[in-house]
Order: structure tokens, then C-alpha cells, then sequence
């Protein structure tokens, strides 16, 4: 899950620099910051440690999303 939620923050990145989103809003530069910090971590061999990692993987990845969404970088999602 890790895995996927690192490929879906990646590609949520991808998008956000391409559109200079990082460059034109704070919270958006700060969020992929924040995804670029976490991805890189390794997920932590306690349970209760890998799962709150995988909860700010998710996090992260869904205000940046949000961000994109507001900023109108892509359409809004269902």
C-alpha cells in the first residue's frame, strides 16, 4: 500500500511542478515538500509506526490533490 500510495503522491508532484503550482502557491509548495519528505522515508517495521505513515502518505496525497483541484490544475475528481 505504501508502494501505490508513493506512485500516486509522484504523480500527484509531477503535476504540480509541471503547472508551477509550487512556485505560484505556498500551501501547494509546502504539501510537495511534505509528499517528497515522506516518500523517501522507508515505512517503519512497527505496526503501529507503518500505519501512521501510511495515514500521512494518504493524507498528503489528498490535500494535494485538493490543491490541485482548487487551483485548477486538474478537474475535480469523483
Amino acid at each position: 500500500m505504501a508502494e501505490r500510495l508513493r506512485g500516486h503522491l509522484a504523480r500527484l508532484v509531477t503535476v504540480a511542478v509541471a503547472a508551477e503550482e509550487d512556485r505560484r502557491d505556498a500551501a501547494t509548495a509546502q504539501l510537495i515538500e511534505q509528499a517528497r519528505t515522506l516518500s523517501a522515508e522507508d515505512a517503519p517495521s512497527d505496526r503501529r509506526r507503518a500505519v501512521g505513515h501510511l495515514r500521512r502518505l494518504g493524507w498528503t496525497a489528498s490535500e494535494l490533490l485538493d490543491r490541485l483541484v482548487a487551483t485548477r490544475c486538474l478537474r475535480e475528481v469523483a
